[in-house]
């Protein structure tokens, strides 16, 4: 890419990350319940499960994107795991109707935060990192 060239646009940067971080998250929750289900895992331990299930999805979603950006990698990677957080958030309420603890949901919010900041990270460093291999 030349240095007259913009980077990649809005969509394609967290267009697939977004997808692929909402898509991993729903998958691992789903396998959590049903490992609950099935007496694998320890039912009292659900919202633990839950947090990190929330935790990998947004790591990758800001991974993804902060390898796929062209400049500011760990903040396109933060808007990629706030963004699955939102989209999880409006999906539970949505789907459950019921009253929401703000302090489940304060929690929530941190840690996808701080997630998603390490994944922004770690995808700008290793987009860096692959940078200088190929000089």
């Amino acid at each position: 890419m030349n240095k007259n060239q913009s980077g990649p646009s809005v969509p394609a940067v967290l267009g697939a990350a977004v997808l692929t971080g909402f898509a991993l998250t729903l998958a691992l929750m789903a396998g959590c319940a049903l490992a609950v289900l099935m007496g694998g895992l320890p039912a009292d331990k659900i919202a633990l499960w839950a947090d990190l299930c929330l935790m990998l999805g947004s790591l990758c979603a800001a991974f993804l994107a902060a390898k796929r950006s062209s400049a500011w990698q760990p903040l396109w990677g933060l808007a990629a795991g706030v963004i699955v957080f939102v989209c999880l958030a409006i999906l539970s309420f949505a789907w459950f109707g019921e009253q929401v603890q703000l302090s489940r949901l304060l929690i929530n919010a941190i840690l996808t935060i701080a997630s998603a900041a390490v994944g922004g990270v770690l995808g700008a460093r290793r987009r860096r990192q692959h940078k200088k291999r190929r000089k």
